[in-house]
């Protein structure tokens, strides 16, 4: 049986795998050419947690209705870090998501983030 503190534990390393598999498939989607909202609607799709598929949705929406993806990700606070929107403003203002979205998948599945 989980204790409290354990079953938080569990919780944020599934948080930290569901996005770190959000970034690692957008990232071979779009660097293979499929677009922003293709690639969400193909990832969330694909998607095995029921609960993350609508956060998949809302970032989907939000770019839809115009906005760029560090704002979408702002609106579901606190479904991602601070560090995670930081280095999407980072790729957004660089254009460098190759390689920060890569960066950003190692970073949480190797615990820094």
């Amino acid at each position: 049986m989980e204790t409290g503190a354990e079953g938080a534990e569990s919780k944020y390393m599934q948080n930290r795998a569901r996005h770190a598999r959000l970034w690692r498939k957008y990232l071979r989607l779009t660097r293979g050419g499929v677009l922003t909202l293709r690639a969400l609607e193909v990832v969330r799709e694909e998607e095995p947690d029921e609960e993350f598929k609508e956060v998949i949705s809302t970032i989907r929406a939000e770019i839809e209705s115009g906005q760029i993806m560090s704002q979408a990700l702002e609106k579901l606070c606190p479904e991602f870090s601070l560090s995670e929107i930081e280095l999407i403003k980072a790729a957004e203002k660089r254009g460098a998501w190759d390689e920060v979205l890569q960066e950003l998948a190692d970073g949480l599945l190797d615990g820094t983030f």
